[in-house]
């Protein structure tokens, strides 16, 4: 599996929402970002880091209560020197930086609990599809522009550039669960806090809890 099979997921979710749109579902659309802590054994590799995310919501009647929810994350973290230590063992160059990065996909059921008036809390739960991918750089002393090194790749300028020596990339699936609070806005708008706990079931698990504040119109 590769990005494309996030891709794929994700214009299957649209077609979804089409429908429910033609079947007088609303559809309610967002836009979050935050900070993505890594947990675990994740932690071990892996910094805690941005996030973004965006998609939409749809409330078909046939689901009652309850509202489907179609995401889109990218979420970004700088290697720990535990990772760049072992990297350096398995490709036997030097190495001082690295980076990782999750793309997902998934979809979402949520349930709201009103507070008070204009506010209401909300339980999240879903499965998707994770892209992560792992890069190893070193940095090299280099004049300027785009240059080839070893088995690696970069680009820098005025002295110093990053050649990425390994990269590593795997598509997995996994799932998520949450809660977060509402808060109402003018025109049927809305902004909201959410956490959720992301769990990805690759060789080596991978988790992270980001926490996120977002924007649904």
């Amino acid at each position: 599996m590769s990005r494309a099979s996030i891709r794929s997921f994700f214009v299957l979710a649209a077609l979804c929402a089409a429908g429910a749109a033609q079947a007088d579902s609303s559809v309610k659309w967002h836009l979050m970002g935050g900070y993505s802590e890594t947990l675990g054994n994740t932690a071990n590799y892996l910094q805690g880091g941005p996030i973004f995310d965006g998609g939409f919501s749809i409330q078909p009647q046939w689901l009652g209560p309850f509202e489907m929810r179609f995401d889109l994350s990218y979420s970004q973290y700088n290697a720990s020197i535990a990772l760049i230590n072992n990297g350096q063992i398995a490709t036997n160059q030097p190495l001082d930086g690295g980076t990782g990065s999750i793309w997902s996909a998934g979809g979402n059921l949520l349930y709201h609990v009103p507070i008070t008036y204009g506010v209401r809390a909300y339980g999240i739960a879903g499965v998707g599809v994770y892209h992560t991918r792992i890069d190893l750089t070193q940095a090299l002393p280099y004049g300027g522009g785009y240059y080839g090194y070893g088995y690696g790749y970069g680009y820098g300028c005025c002295g110093y550039a990053e050649a990425v020596v390994a990269s590593h990339g795997v598509t997995d699936f996994g799932w998520t669960a949450g809660a977060g609070v509402e808060f109402a806005l003018p025109y049927g708008h809305s902004w909201f806090i959410e956490t959720r706990y992301q769990h990805v079931n690759s060789t080596s698990t991978i988790e992270y809890l980001p926490i996120m504040i977002g924007y649904r119109f």
